[in-house]
């Protein structure tokens, strides 16, 4: 992922989105792990759950799922997103697909443009090769394990 452009950056600083720009992505092992984890337990249904991090220095930090309320099949999963913290600004999301495709759907993609900056879904064999990211814009981008 290339750093922001001197016009992106004034733009977001203009906007006041600035604090939300970020040009790489680290998540911690015991993240993925748990991840990987729930993902093999829930199949044939889906799983989702939302990440807690934090932008610091333009890296944005996954270190944390958030699990709230919900609904799963093998058809879909489904947050209560109304019931996330006033104060939490959302980081972004993770979902599993029972299948191994792991390109976000048209719902998938709504999703991502209304809630956080950075989402993950992982598809069949549900392991780190598995695993595809996504900006709000459901393009691709590169992640590290740390």
């Amino acid at each position: 992922m290339e750093k922001p452009s001197i016009f992106q950056r004034l733009m977001s600083y203009l906007l006041g989105t600035d604090k939300k720009l970020y040009h790489k992505v680290n998540i911690d092992r015991e993240v993925v792990d748990e991840i990987l984890q729930i993902a093999q337990e829930a199949y044939p249904n889906e799983f989702a759950a939302l990440l807690e991090g934090k932008i610091t220095g333009g890296v944005l930090h996954i270190d944390g799922l958030l699990f709230l309320p919900g609904e799963t099949s093998d058809k879909g999963a489904v947050m209560n997103i109304f019931m996330r913290s006033l104060v939490d600004e959302g980081i972004g999301s993770v979902h599993s697909h029972p299948g191994y495709d792991g390109s976000p759907s048209d719902a998938d993609l709504h999703f991502f443009s209304k809630n956080g900056l950075f989402h993950l879904i992982i598809a069949q064999p549900y392991t780190l090769d598995s695993i595809s990211a996504y900006n709000s814009f459901g393009e691709l981008i590169d992640f590290k394990v740390i």
